[in-house]
């Protein structure tokens, strides 16, 4: 690992130190022009722009913002960053563009599979490596959440198995990496001690965002889905 950190640096930066990480703004063109791009297409194609202003603005402070050095140096930091990604910006994106009426299951299945395979030993370590790699894991995790709840927001008749599904992967991996014996990542070995964390309570602290934070996102997700159902069935039905 420590060759690799000396020989690249990942798009984030090299990890921050504790003092210095709120300096630490991602202002490389590339990003700022390509979130500009989407912004001015977005804008055009969205049924609510309101909605699609909130998505997009969260994604750019999610990029932007010292949230993508923290990303490098702590994984419960890009843990948040995935949560806020997937169970706030992209439902939030889902509600703004046109409905997508396909079946939600198989959505939910390629968010899974996404989700545990960049999150798993060697693709997380390519992240850190590549910046191909490192773009690859944010664009599919962002899409497939977004197409997942377009299509539960499109079938709400049909989305039951599919929130199921979402719901107890999640829960299974937070349960899985805040009871894990050891931490996954070689890479947080390094990079967690000047926070006064060991890898392993890093990972376990990212495991309890999941299981609480992320938790109750996806819930309250779901439940705006059932009420949105609930007043689409039932018109002329008073909500309170």
């Amino acid at each position: 690992m420590e060759d690799t950190m000396d020989t690249y640096i990942p798009f984030c930066g090299a990890p921050p130190l504790p003092a210095e990480l709120w300096s630490r703004w991602t202002l490389e063109p590339t990003l700022l022009i390509g979130l500009a791009l989407v912004w001015v297409l977005g804008w055009r194609i969205a049924e609510n722009r309101l909605r699609f202003a909130m998505a997009w603005g969260l994604v750019t402070v999610l990029f932007v913002s010292p949230l993508c050095a923290a990303s490098i140096a702590l994984f419960s930091a890009r843990v948040g960053q995935h949560i806020l990604l997937t169970l706030v910006a992209a439902p939030l994106l889902a509600a703004a563009l046109p409905r997508l009426r396909w079946p939600p299951l198989p959505f939910a299945a390629l968010f899974a599979g996404l989700f545990w395979v960049w999150h798993a030993p060697a693709p997380y370590q390519a992240t850190l490596e590549s910046d191909g790699a490192y773009w690859a894991m944010h664009i599919s995790l962002f899409a497939a959440a977004t197409l997942l709840f377009a299509t539960m927001r499109a079938r709400p008749e049909r989305a039951l198995p599919a929130a199921a599904l979402t719901g107890a992967q999640l829960t299974l991996y937070a349960t899985l990496l805040t009871l894990a014996p050891a931490a996954w990542h070689g890479w947080h070995i390094a990079t967690t001690p000047p926070y006064g964390l060991t890898a392993l309570a890093d990972q376990q602290l990212a495991g309890a965002l999941m299981w609480v934070a992320g938790g109750a996102l996806f819930l309250t997700s779901i439940a705006n889905l059932t009420l949105r159902f609930f007043r689409d069935t039932h018109p002329d039905r008073p909500t309170s």
